[in-house]
């Protein structure tokens, strides 16, 4: 067993795995997973600037090399860093690569949202047991979301700019916000959807799962079942949520300001301003792929990195 790691900077977060892998069976055993909030995704749309600002950046340094200084404990000196979501995106997504290089020595590759759907489903299938009909996964982040459609013989994807974290910024402004804030974004998407995702639609005439990974259906998840944060791990894999849980949710924290959100139990702190806009857009995914219910899978983008 070999020990490896991934680094994924994303809108909302920079993640890492570390695990061992079995190169002969092709498996990874989970050994630790950290995540801290760096929010680099803020502002991102105002004014069109369309750039990563100062402070966000200077925190995903810092981040990085804790993660590297973690990564060498475990025998890993080189992480698999990738980067995905807004800095894919950022105007100026070159010089923050390149102050990661000077400061740490370490390469980061910035992944086009078709390769990120396609590592995305390789880490999620692998931790899908079974596995007799086509499966619809969708990755919701923090600055976009990738659905793949995929069967046994091939799989077709798109990666759309819409994340928790954009649509929080853009629409959401009181606090708890008002109802023709939240219609806003229910617009927003249904536009998104109708032009963006027709072909998706048109490949789930026969029958198909909805498997939800990334960081919005996993706090949907976790605050639904009361999974704490340590737990994830070993109760989030493979676990089903209903629609109707999802809008009693949605009902429940739209009037709830943001402090108060933090006494949701499996509600990671920092996520408690984005959490609604997540809560909608996964209501609304099911709702365009008439679907009622969703298996999450915490293993995704890191995994399918390794695999």
């Amino acid at each position: 067993m070999n020990p490896v790691a991934s680094i994924e900077i994303g809108t909302n977060s920079i993640r890492m795995l570390i695990a061992e892998k079995d190169i002969s069976e092709n498996t990874l055993k989970p050994i630790l997973r950290k995540r801290v909030i760096t929010r680099l995704g803020k502002n991102f749309n105002k004014k069109e600037a369309r750039i990563i600002e100062p402070n966000p950046m200077s925190k995903s340094i810092s981040v990085l090399r804790d993660f590297f200084d973690i990564a060498r404990q475990f025998d890993v000196p080189s992480p698999i860093v990738v980067a995905t979501g807004v800095v894919r995106e950022a105007h100026n997504r070159n010089n923050f690569i390149a102050l990661i290089d000077k400061k740490l020595g370490h390469t980061v590759k910035v992944i086009t949202g078709k390769e990120e759907s396609r590592l995305t489903c390789k880490g999620v299938l692998s931790s899908l047991t079974h596995r007799a009909k086509p499966v619809l996964i969708f990755d919701c982040g923090g600055g976009s979301t990738e659905f793949i459609w995929t069967n046994s013989e091939y799989e077709k994807s798109i990666s759309i700019k819409l994340g928790a974290v954009i649509l929080t910024d853009d629409y959401l402004i009181t606090d708890p916000p008002k109802d023709e804030e939240i219609n806003e974004i229910i617009n927003q998407i249904d536009s998104i959807f109708k032009v963006k995702l027709e072909y998706i639609k048109k490949l789930c005439k026969e029958t198909f799962s909805l498997v939800g990974t990334g960081g919005a259906i996993i706090s949907v998840a976790a605050i639904i079942h009361g999974v704490r944060e340590t737990e994830f791990d070993e109760k989030l894999n493979g676990l089903i949520i209903k629609r109707k849980d999802i809008e009693l949710l949605f009902t429940k924290i739209k009037r709830m300001p943001e402090k108060e959100r933090l006494n949701l139990t499996g509600l990671e702190p920092g996520r408690e301003d984005i959490v609604l806009a997540g809560t909608i857009m996964v209501m609304k995914i099911m709702d365009y792929f008439e679907k009622d219910e969703i298996m999450i899978s915490y293993s995704d983008l890191l995994e399918g990195i390794l695999l």
